[in-house]
C-alpha cells in the first residue's frame, strides 16, 4: 500500500487540493474523502480499480484510496475491449461517461463524492494479481492499446521520492494539474508533491487557456509542468500571464526541447528569480528518469541531466562505426521507479517483477555525468508527449492497394502515401482522432513510389531525410 494522505509530512490543516472556483480541501478533509471511497472500494483480496477520468477530485480521491487499501489502480478507458481483457473489479467512469460498456458491472451502494462506482458482478478470485502491483499506465498512444506498464508500490514511492528531492518540492509548493494525471509525467506532479505535504491546483483545463491560467493565479500555483508544444506556443500574452501568478518553477518533459526555446523560458524564469527544469523520463520508470540543474545552463544546453536520485544512467555502446557521436549507445536506467513488466490484459497481471535494468529504447551519450539524448534505437517516437509506434499507425491504415508509409518528426507524424490523394487524406484524419492531436501534427507527403531498401523494405532514412530537405521527387 501507499498513502499519499496522512503520512508525516502531510499536517491534517495544510492545503491538499484546490479546486476550480476557489474551494481549498484541506489534507484532513482529503483524508476524510479517501475513508469514505475506501469503504466503496472493499473487497476480499487485491482488487483492479479501473478510473476513466482525468483530473477531477473523484478521480484523484479514488486513486488515493485505491493505493491505501492495496489495491491496483489502471487509468485506462472503460471501453469494452479494455474491460473484457482486464476484467476489473471496480470501474469508475470518466465524468458524464455513464454506465460502463460491459453488462457485468452494476452500481455499488456507495458512490466516490458525486461520481457513481460499479462493481463486477463476478469476482476474479482472489490472489490472481501480483501482490506489489500498484498501477498500470497505458504506454501507447496509437488505439487506446491494451498494453501497459506495471509498477509497483516501491516504484511509485521510490520514484515519487527520487523527483520531490530533485526539485527540492517542500510542503509550501502549490502544483497545478496542467497535464493529464492518466500519464506518468503529469501523475509524477500529483504524487510528489502530495507526498512533500504540499498541494495540488485541480483542474483540467488546457495549460494555455486564460480560464486556466486565471485559476493558477488565484490558487496561488508556484510551478508549471509542461510538453514542448505547449511552451513552443508560450507567447507575450501567457508570459504577461505569468507575471500575475507565483509562479517560480517550470518543468518540462516529454520530448526534446529546442536549445533557442530553452534559452528564452530559462531567461524569463531567471528574471523571476525562478527556474526552468527539462527532465527525461519514460512511463516505463514510473516517470522521472533524470533532472538537468538550472545553474548548468547555458554550458550544458541539450542536455537532460543527471539521474534523479538512486538512479543510474549508463551507455551501452552500438558496436557500428556510423555513430553520429563519439560514446553514443542505447540509454540504460537503473532505480528507483523501473516497471515490473508490460501487460496486455487480466493473465499478465499474476507475473512478477521481470525488468532489472530498463533499456528506454533511446540513444545517448554522457558527456561530464550528464545525459544527451540523440534519438530512438526502435520506431517508437512522441507525438505532444504520448509514445507511439509508428508501425502500429502503418498497420491502422494499412490497404495494399495504396501502399503508405509513416515516419514521426518533431511531434509531427508523416504518410507518405503512393495512393489515391483522398484515400490517404482520409488516413490522415483517422491518424490525427487515434493519436488525440490537432491535425496539423499529422502531415500526408505525396509519392508516386516509396522508396525501398536492397532488401525490398520500405527505406524510412530515405523518407526521413526527405523530410529534412524536402526533396521527394527522386522515387517519382
Amino acid at each position: 500500500m501507499l498513502d499519499l494522505v496522512t503520512h508525516d509530512q502531510a499536517s491534517p490543516r495544510s492545503p491538499a487540493v484546490h479546486l476550480v472556483g476557489g474551494r481549498t480541501l484541506s489534507y484532513g478533509d482529503v483524508a476524510r474523502l479517501v475513508a469514505e471511497a475506501e469503504q466503496a472500494l472493499r473487497h476480499n483480496g487485491k482488487a483492479l480499480v479501473l478510473c476513466a477520468g482525468d483530473r477531477d477530485l473523484p478521480t484523484v480521491v479514488a486513486y488515493l484510496a485505491a493505493l491505501r487499501l492495496g489495491h491496483t489502480v489502471a487509468f485506462l478507458p472503460a471501453s469494452h475491449e479494455i474491460l473484457s481483457l482486464y476484467r476489473p473489479e471496480f470501474v469508475l467512469p470518466a465524468p458524464g461517461g455513464g454506465n460502463p460498456a460491459d453488462s457485468d458491472y452494476e452500481p455499488v451502494d456507495r458512490a466516490i463524492g458525486a461520481a457513481k462506482l460499479f462493481r463486477r458482478r463476478a469476482a476474479e478470485p482472489a490472489g490472481d494479481v501480483f501482490p506489489e502491483t500498484a498501477l498500470l499506465l497505458a504506454t501507447s498512444g496509437t488505439t487506446a492499446s491494451p498494453k501497459t506498464v506495471r509498477l509497483s508500490y516501491g516504484a511509485l514511492a521510490g520514484n515519487s521520492a527520487a523527483v520531490t528531492r530533485a526539485l527540492g518540492i517542500t510542503a509550501a509548493e502549490r502544483a497545478p494539474t496542467t497535464l493529464p494525471i492518466t500519464r506518468a509525467y503529469g501523475l509524477s506532479v500529483v504524487n510528489s508533491h502530495l507526498l512533500a505535504g504540499a498541494s495540488i491546483v485541480l483542474g483540467d483545463g488546457s495549460p494555455l487557456a486564460l480560464a486556466t491560467w486565471d485559476h493558477l493565479a488565484r490558487a496561488g500555483a508556484t510551478s508549471f509542468a509542461a510538453v514542448p508544444t505547449t511552451y513552443a506556443a508560450f507567447g507575450p500574452a501567457h508570459a504577461n500571464l505569468l507575471e500575475r501568478t507565483r509562479i517560480r518553477t517550470m518543468t518540462q518533459a516529454g520530448a526534446r526541447l529546442g536549445d533557442e526555446l530553452t534559452l528564452r523560458l530559462a531567461r524569463v524564469m531567471e528574471r523571476r528569480r525562478g527556474r526552468f527544469v527539462p527532465m527525461y523520463g519514460q512511463t516505463e520508470a514510473t516517470s522521472r528518469i533524470a533532472c538537468l540543474d538550472p545553474a548548468d545552463l547555458p554550458d550544458h544546453l541539450g542536455s537532460v541531466g543527471v539521474a534523479v536520485p538512486g538512479g543510474t544512467i549508463t551507455i551501452e555502446e552500438a558496436r557500428a562505426h556510423d555513430r553520429a557521436v563519439p560514446g553514443e549507445g542505447a540509454v540504460h536506467y537503473r532505480g528507483p521507479g523501473v516497471m515490473l513488466g508490460y501487460a496486455t490484459g487480466r493473465d499478465d497481471l499474476r507475473r512478477g517483477a521481470e525488468v532489472d535494468v530498463l533499456d528506454t529504447g533511446d540513444l545517448g551519450y554522457l558527456r561530464d555525468g550528464r545525459l544527451y539524448l540523440t534519438g530512438r534505437t526502435k520506431r517508437i517516437v512522441k507525438v505532444l508527449g504520448v509514445r507511439t509506434s509508428l508501425d502500429d499507425l502503418e498497420h491502422l491504415v494499412e490497404r495494399p492497394d495504396h501502399p503508405a508509409a509513416v515516419i514521426g518528426g518533431d511531434d509531427v507524424v508523416y504518410l507518405f502515401g503512393a495512393g489515391d490523394a483522398a484515400v490517404h487524406e482520409g488516413q490522415r484524419r483517422r491518424l490525427a482522432e487515434v493519436l488525440g492531436v490537432p491535425g496539423r501534427h499529422v502531415v500526408v507527403r505525396h509519392v508516386d513510389r516509396l522508396p525501398q531498401t536492397s532488401g525490398g523494405k520500405v527505406d524510412y532514412r530515405a523518407l526521413a531525410a526527405a523530410v529534412d530537405t524536402g526533396e521527394v521527387g527522386r522515387w517519382s
